[in-house]
């Protein structure tokens, strides 16, 4: 059964065509900072937390999917310095392919050990980073590409399929339309909701902020506010004219959560799925535009030089 052309001719488009690999790049660099934040932050819990004589005793730790057993506080300090190394590995791009399967393998090793102290930004980082080990990531902003191709390198960006970004994009959507769909409860209905989670004094970050949860008004527009930006970004981002729109919209919506709650590193994992929906073409043009300018700056500043040198030469006399 043959499909439509235009069926086709779409499919081709979204899992097929080339393109640069910018996004891509940028999501790994963000991704690799949210692990190298991520396992220093655990460095700081090992002994209360993940060690052999942690509050979870290491016989009750799951086993599913620990491909690496971790018991003692050593081995879990180990791990999470082969994280560290991992995370700087995949930030510069240096065989982030490698290093993000590494840094997943280890991420499930560490939250294996006690479940019990996970939240949903562990999980997705965690995800995330096994779906860009399916990508090259390492196409654009990456030190592979500069030991190639040198300072040029990093002015452009490889062609790459799209099908693996689509894997990330897709989770990335899922994760919000789950997250609009989990805030179904009364307290998001009457539009009170967001003045309840600051009022939790253990989730602040900077104290009670009294207009954001005393004032009716404010407290609904960004209660009903986050309920209608989380159901775009679950079911719009494939749409090119208010894609970045929403990106800005995303990205707002976790920067202000970020610094008013401590929730983890689930804003930070989510920006960096964001920037998979950046408009790849358009950062091309940006770069060439920013080299060309390079070039001709360098081009300039030479043919100065060699101005002020020939001014400066020995002027020959005649007999």
């Amino acid at each position: 059964m043959k499909l439509p052309d235009g069926l086709t001719t779409a499919g081709r488009r979204l899992f097929v065509d080339r393109r640069p690999a910018w996004p891509l790049a940028i999501a790994r660099i963000i991704i690799g900072l949210t692990i190298l934040f991520w396992s220093i932050s655990m460095l700081f819990d090992v002994s209360a937390l993940l060690g052999e004589h942690a509050l979870l005793p290491p016989e009750l730790a799951s086993d599913r999917f620990r491909w690496i057993t971790l018991d003692t506080s050593n081995e879990i300090r180990l791990a999470i310095v082969a994280l560290v190394v991992a995370s700087v590995a995949i930030i510069v791009g240096w065989k982030p392919t490698v290093w993000l399967v590494v840094a997943f393998v280890l991420m499930v090793a560490v939250q294996r050990r006690n479940q019990l102290i996970l939240n949903s930004g562990d999980v997705i980082l965690r995800d995330l980073t096994l779906l860009l080990a399916f990508t090259p990531t390492g196409a654009a902003l990456s030190l592979d590409r500069y030991r190639r191709l040198g300072r040029d390198g990093l002015y452009g960006a490889g062609m790459v399929a799209p099908w693996g970004m689509r894997l990330v994009q897709l989770q990335v959507m899922v994760v919000y339309l789950f997250a609009f769909w989990s805030k179904s409860g009364d307290e998001w209905i009457r539009g009170v909701a967001v003045s309840t989670a600051l009022r939790l004094q253990d989730l602040q970050r900077i104290g009670q902020i009294d207009v954001l949860v005393e004032n009716i008004w404010v407290v609904a527009a960004l209660t009903w506010g986050t309920l209608i930006v989380e159901l775009m970004l679950g079911t719009l981002l494939w749409y090119k004219p208010l894609r970045p729109l929403l990106i800005v919209l995303g990205v707002l919506l976790h920067v202000s959560i970020d610094g008013l709650m401590l929730v983890g590193f689930f804003g930070l994992t989510m920006i960096a799925g964001l920037m998979t929906f950046l408009d790849a073409d358009a950062i091309e043009e940006s770069m060439q535009d920013r080299r060309r300018r390079h070039v001709d700056e360098a081009s300039a500043e030479s043919e100065v030089g060699a101005d002020a040198r020939d001014d400066g030469a020995p002027v020959g006399s005649t007999a």
